[in-house]
C-alpha cells in the first residue's frame, strides 16, 4: 500500500527525473558525437563521389579537346583541302588506323555530302541534317553532336566537326571524326571507391550512355522518369551534391556533374546508399545507448530501495500529520525523532506549526464571532465571496431579502442568480479590479423573496494578500428602489414641462395670428377716420381716432414680436437669405428712428471702419429687425446723450457695435433683459419706458439663427454697448 501513496508517487517521479537528468545529457552527448561523426563521414563520401564525377567530366573534356586539335591539324593539310577524293581517302584511312579510339574520319563538301571517309563509302552520303554539320557551317566553329548510338556497335558515340574555310573565310566543307565511348563503362569501374557505390552517365533525355555496374542501367535504357534524373534536371549546370530516394526506397548520397559543351546536355552521377556508408557509425551509437540504458535500469532498481527506507516512510508520516491538520485536528503530531537529520527538523517544524495553528484557530473563531455579531446588526445587505463568486459569508438581511438562512447561501455562486443581461458586465468588473482600484460599484435589478423587483446598489471591495494576489471580495448592497421611483417621477415632470412649453409656443403662434387680423382692421378703419375719407369729423373724434391708430400700431408691434419669438421657439421660422450691404441697412434704421432720436435730444453717429466694400449673407428683414430693436433701445434709454453705431471687420468677420451714454445696467439686469418678457426693475427705470421685454431676446434668437452672437457690456450711469457679431462665412468682402 505504501507504494501507492502520493508521497511515493511524487518522490518516485522525482527520483526517476534525477536519474534522467544524469542519463539524458550522456545520451545527448553520444547522439551529438554520432551526429558529428555522421557529418564528417558524409563529407568524406561526398568528396569521393565528387572526385569520381569530376574525373569523368575531365576525361570527356580532354577527349573533346584532343579531337579538336586532331581535326584542326587535318584541316590544314593540302590533301584534305585539295578535293582529291582518292588522296583524301588514303590519308583518312592512315589516320584511322593510327587513332583506333575514333570510329571514323570523314570529309563533307560544300553541298554537305560525305565525299571522303576512312571507312567504306560506296557513294556520297547526305549529312545536311546532322546537328554538328549544321552548326559547323553556321557558326564556322568546331561543333559537337549530341550523344548517339552507333548503328553497328550500339555504343554511344560523339561526332566532332571542324569547318574548312576557303580563302574568303567561307566554309567550303568540314573534317569530322566520331569518338566511341565503348570504353566508358570500364573507366567508371576504375573510379569506384566506396562500398555499394554506383556510377552512371546519361544524356539530356535521360538515356544511359555508360553504367557501373552495367546491369544497374543497361546502355541505351532510359532513366527519364526516375528520381535521379529529376535531381539532375534540378541542377542543370556545374557540380551538385545531395540526397535522393531511389525507386526501391533507399536513401542515396549523390554527386552529379554536368558535362559542358555537349549539345542537349549530359551528366555523370556517382551515388551510394546512405545506410551502407554510415552503417558502422549507427552500430556504435546503438551499442553505447544500450549500455547506458542498462546503467540507468540498475540505478533505478538499487536506488529505489535506499530511497524507500531512508526517505519515503518518514515522508508518509509527515503527509499523514499534514492531512490531519488540514482536517482541523491541530492536536496531531508527526511522531518522528527530531534528531534524524533534515526530516527530523522538518517534523519539528510541522509540530510547532500545529501548535501555532491551534492558537490562531481559537483567536480566529473569537474574531469571526465578533465580526458576525457586528454585521448581523446592519440592515444593509452584506456578503463576502471568493474570486469565483462562491459565498463564504452572508448576513441575515441579505438572506431574508432573497429567502432562506445565511448558512443556506454559503458555498453557492451568487453570479448564477444574475440575469444574462448584466452578468457579462459584472464579470468584467470582477476581472478588472486591481490593488490600485479595489472598489467598484454597480446597480442591479433583483427580485426579493416576495417577488417584487427592487433596485440594489452594490459597493464591492476587493482584498489582496501579501503577494498581491486577489484573496476575496466583500460587498454591501443598498435598496435604491424608492429613489429610482422619485427620479422617474421627476423625469416625467420635466418631459411634461417641455411638452407644455412647446404647447405654449404653438398656442402663442396661433393666437398671435388671430390677434393680428382684427388689429389690422382696427388700424385700417382708424387711419381712414383720421384721413377724413368719409367726411370731416369733429375735432374730439379725430383726436380719438388718432389715439386708436397709435395704440393699434403699438399693439401690432407687440403681437409681431410675440409671433416671431413663438415661431423661433416652435422651430417654424425660416430665413430668406440674400446678399445685402449692411452699412446701407444700418443707415436705413437710423433714418427710421430719427424722430425718436430728436425727441429725446440725442445725437446719433454712424461710423464704418471697413476698408473695402462688403456684403452680408442673411435675411435682410430679420437683420433690420435686430438693428431696430438694438438701436431703438439705445435711443429709448438715452436722454440728451450720444449714440454711436460702428461697423468693423476682424479676420473676415463683420461686427456692428451700438454704444450709448444712457442709464446702463448691472450684470443681473443684462440676464433679465435677455430673457423673454424680462424687464429691468431697478430704481433707475420707471414705467415711462414702454416695452414688453421681447425685443432683445428676439434679437438674440435671430442672431443665433444666423450663426452669430449678441453680447452686452454695460455699467450703471455710464451707458451700454451691444455687439452684433456675424461669422466669417456670412461676410463677403469685395474689392473697394
Amino acid at each position: 500500500m505504501a507504494l501507492t501513496t502520493p508521497a511515493n508517487k511524487s518522490i518516485g517521479i522525482r527520483f526517476f527525473i534525477v536519474i534522467l537528468a544524469v542519463a539524458v545529457p550522456l545520451a545527448g552527448f553520444d547522439i551529438y558525437h554520432a551526429s558529428r561523426e555522421i557529418n564528417r563521414r558524409t563529407h568524406e563520401v561526398f568528396n569521393d563521389l565528387n572526385s569520381s564525377t569530376r574525373s569523368v567530366e575531365s576525361k570527356i573534356s580532354d577527349l573533346i579537346d584532343s579531337s579538336h586539335e586532331l581535326l584542326q591539324g587535318l584541316a590544314q593539310t593540302d590533301t584534305v583541302r585539295s578535293g582529291d577524293v582518292a588522296a583524301c581517302t588514303r590519308l583518312l584511312r592512315d589516320v584511322g588506323a593510327r587513332y583506333t579510339k575514333y570510329t571514323n574520319f570523314s570529309v563533307v563538301n560544300a553541298e554537305r555530302f560525305i565525299v571522303c571517309s576512312s571507312g567504306p563509302l560506296p557513294k556520297p552520303v547526305d549529312v545536311s541534317k546532322s546537328p554538328n554539320i549544321y552548326d559547323a557551317f553556321t557558326t564556322k566553329k568546331f561543333a559537337i553532336s549530341p550523344f548517339k548510338f552507333g548503328v553497328l556497335t550500339g555504343k554511344p558515340t560523339l561526332v566532332f566537326s571542324e569547318p574548312l574555310p576557303d580563302a574568303n573565310g567561307e566554309v567550303m566543307g568540314t573534317i569530322n571524326n566520331g569518338l566511341s565511348l565503348a570504353w566508358l563503362g570500364e573507366y567508371l569501374s576504375g573510379l569506384i571507391k566506396l562500398d555499394g557505390e554506383h556510377m552512371v552517365m546519361f544524356d539530356g533525355h535521360g538515356t544511359i550512355l555508360a553504367s557501373y555496374p552495367e546491369e544497374l542501367h543497361p546502355i541505351g535504357s532510359s532513366i527519364y522518369a526516375t528520381a535521379l534524373n529529376r535531381v539532375a534536371y534540378g541542377n542543370p549546370g556545374g557540380l551538385m551534391e545531395g540526397h535522393f530516394v531511389d525507386e526501391q526506397g533507399n536513401k542515396m548520397l549523390v554527386s552529379i556533374t554536368s558535362i559542358p559543351r555537349i549539345p542537349e546536355g549530359a551528366f555523370v552521377a556517382a551515388f551510394a546508399p546512405e545506410s551502407a556508408v554510415l552503417h558502422q557509425i549507427f552500430n556504435d551509437l546503438y551499442q553505447r545507448l544500450a549500455i547506458l540504458g542498462l546503467i540507468i535500469a540498475g540505478s533505478l532498481i538499487f536506488g529505489w530501495g535506499g530511497v524507500r527506507v531512508l526517505l519515503l516512510d518518514p515522508v508518509d508520516k509527515l503527509i499523514g500529520v499534514s492531512g490531519r491538520l488540514e482536517d482541523g485536528d491541530f492536536q496531531a503530531r508527526s511522531g518522528i525523532d527530531y534528531d534524524s537529520g533534515e526530516l527530523g527538523r522538518l517534523a519539528h517544524a510541522i509540530d510547532k506549526m500545529a501548535e501555532a495553528l491551534g492558537a490562531r484557530s481559537e483567536a480566529l473563531e473569537r474574531s469571526e464571532a465578533n465580526y458576525r455579531e457586528l454585521v448581523e446588526s446592519e440592515e444593509q445587505l452584506i456578503h463576502r465571496y471568493q474570486p469565483d463568486t462562491t459565498e463564504v459569508f452572508v448576513n441575515t438581511a441579505l438572506a431574508s431579502f432573497y429567502g432562506g438562512k445565511p448558512e443556506d447561501w454559503v458555498g453557492r455562486k451568487w453570479i448564477d442568480f444574475v440575469g444574462p443581461n448584466q452578468r457579462q458586465d459584472i464579470e468584467r468588473l470582477l476581472r478588472t479590479c486591481s490593488k490600485d482600484q479595489p472598489i467598484f460599484i454597480y446597480e442591479q435589478m433583483s427580485r426579493n423573496v416576495e417577488g417584487d423587483d427592487r433596485w440594489l446598489r452594490w459597493t464591492n471591495h476587493a482584498f489582496f494578500d501579501g503577494d498581491g494576489n486577489l484573496s476575496h471580495f466583500q460587498a454591501v448592497g443598498m435598496d435604491l428602489t424608492e429613489r429610482k421611483y422619485a427620479e422617474a417621477a421627476l423625469e416625467r415632470a420635466m418631459m411634461d414641462a417641455r411638452a407644455a412649453s412647446r404647447a405654449k409656443s404653438n398656442f402663442l403662434a396661433n393666437m398671435s395670428h388671430e390677434l393680428r387680423t382684427p388689429l389690422n382692421s382696427i388700424i385700417g378703419f382708424s387711419e381712414m377716420m383720421t384721413s377724413e375719407v368719409m367726411g370731416k369729423l369733429p375735432d374730439v373724434y379725430n383726436e380719438y381716432a388718432g389715439f386708436i391708430t397709435h395704440s393699434g400700431h403699438h399693439l401690432l408691434n407687440i403681437v409681431n414680436d410675440l409671433l416671431d419669438l413663438s415661431k423661433i421657439e416652435a422651430g417654424m421660422m425660416k430665413l430668406d437669405e440674400t446678399e445685402f450691404d449692411p452699412f446701407v441697412t444700418v443707415s436705413e434704421v437710423v433714418l427710421m428712428l430719427k424722430e425718436l432720436t430728436h425727441k429725446n435730444g440725442n445725437e446719433i453717429t454712424v461710423v464704418s471702419n471697413v476698408d473695402c466694400t462688403s456684403r452680408l449673407l442673411g435675411d435682410r428683414l430679420r437683420i433690420k429687425q435686430v438693428l431696430v430693436n438694438v438701436i431703438g433701445n439705445a435711443v429709448k434709454f438715452t436722454k440728451d446723450g450720444q449714440i454711436k453705431v460702428e461697423c468693423s471687420i476682424n479676420e473676415g468677420a463683420l461686427a456692428i457695435d451700438v454704444s450709448d451714454t444712457g442709464i446702463g445696467m448691472t450684470d443681473r439686469d443684462i440676464v433679465v433683459a435677455l430673457s423673454p418678457f424680462g424687464q429691468v426693475d431697478g430704481h433707475h427705470l420707471s414705467k415711462r419706458f414702454e416695452g414688453t421685454g421681447l425685443g432683445l431676446p428676439l434679437a438674440e434668437q435671430l442672431m443665433e439663427m444666423h450663426g452669430g452672437t449678441l453680447s452686452i457690456q454695460s455699467e450703471i450711469g455710464r451707458g451700454t454697448t451691444v455687439r452684433l457679431f456675424f461669422p466669417a462665412n456670412r461676410t463677403i468682402l469685395l474689392p473697394a
